[in-house]
């Protein structure tokens, strides 16, 4: 095949990419691929201007890797549709919205190599995306919402599904402690009290009786005890939010990671297993 072909296959290619990008319908053969018998399908969306996208990664690689599970990452909401949705069973999720901005500091898609215009970053979370996650829980989808994505306010019907009457934003980062672990929940069972280093704490005001405490939170510097992590259930789904981890601390501690492990394993309704291949440094 000449170079002249392969440049002008190549254009044509980004060229509809790009024209279907401007109608935020964007084609994606992975996430639209069929799904092997079998399969377990994790979508992870994170990543944005104070979270770090490389230490979320890194972080659910390398603890969800051995289980042998299907792991797609994006930083880009545009490709949380309902159809991708319909093919998850678990989405994990870390990504928020300000009270005046839909776009939560995110980098809008480009399929290019290099960037020297970047399009503006989409909307996240749509009225047709949180339709999609609730449906999707409810036909038994796992849900793991984590850290700032209690901070979704304006979605109430998104907060219900995680139990929450109101969120109650972050304090300042200081040293952090989890405490008060469940000892009578999967998740938490045998975990005692650590430290996470380092990191803002999330609280939530809780619909009473809408879920279970797995832990509690706290800082040394601003006095306040929240609502650290919960688990419920909706319709045959399940549903776990974990707060910690605006910043690399939580995700280096190996309790931390074991709590990740045990609420992936819970909230797809599988028996959970030893995680021997966890460490207590990276």
């Amino acid at each position: 095949m000449s170079v002249l072909k392969k440049l002008n296959r190549r254009n044509i290619l980004k060229s509809a990419i790009a024209s279907l990008a401007g109608t935020a319908v964007i084609p994606n053969p992975l996430l639209a691929s069929w799904k092997a018998q079998g399969e377990t399908r994790v979508i992870v969306l994170g990543g944005d201007f104070y979270h770090n996208a490389v230490t979320q990664e890194q972080s659910w690689r390398r603890v969800l890797g051995p289980a042998g599970w299907r792991l797609m990452f994006t930083q880009d909401s545009d490709f949380i549709t309902p159809e991708v949705l319909s093919k998850a069973d678990l989405f994990i999720l870390c990504r928020y919205a300000t009270d005046t901005q839909d776009t939560n500091f995110s980098l809008g898609f480009c399929p290019d190599r290099f960037v020297e215009d970047r399009p503006a970053p989409s909307v996240f979370m749509t009225d047709d995306q949180e339709n999609a996650i609730v449906e999707n829980v409810k036909r038994g989808m796992g849900l793991l919402s984590i850290h700032c994505s209690i901070w979704n306010s304006k979605k109430k019907i998104f907060l219900s599904l995680l139990g929450v009457e109101k969120p109650v934003m972050h304090t300042k980062i200081q040293p952090a402690h989890i405490h008060n672990l469940n000892q009578n929940h999967p998740i938490t069972k045998g975990i005692n009290s650590f430290d996470t280093g380092d990191d803002e704490i999330f609280n939530a005001v809780m619909k009473p009786g809408q879920y279970e405490l797995l832990f509690n939170t706290r800082g040394e510097e601003q006095v306040i005890d929240a609502n650290g992590g919960w688990c419920r259930e909706e319709g045959r789904g399940r549903i776990v939010s974990l707060l910690p981890g605006h910043t690399p601390g939580p995700y280096m501690q190996r309790p931390y990671r074991e709590i990740m492990w045990r609420s992936a394993h819970w909230a797809l309704k599988k028996d959970i297993p030893p995680s021997g291949h966890i460490k207590d440094k990276y």
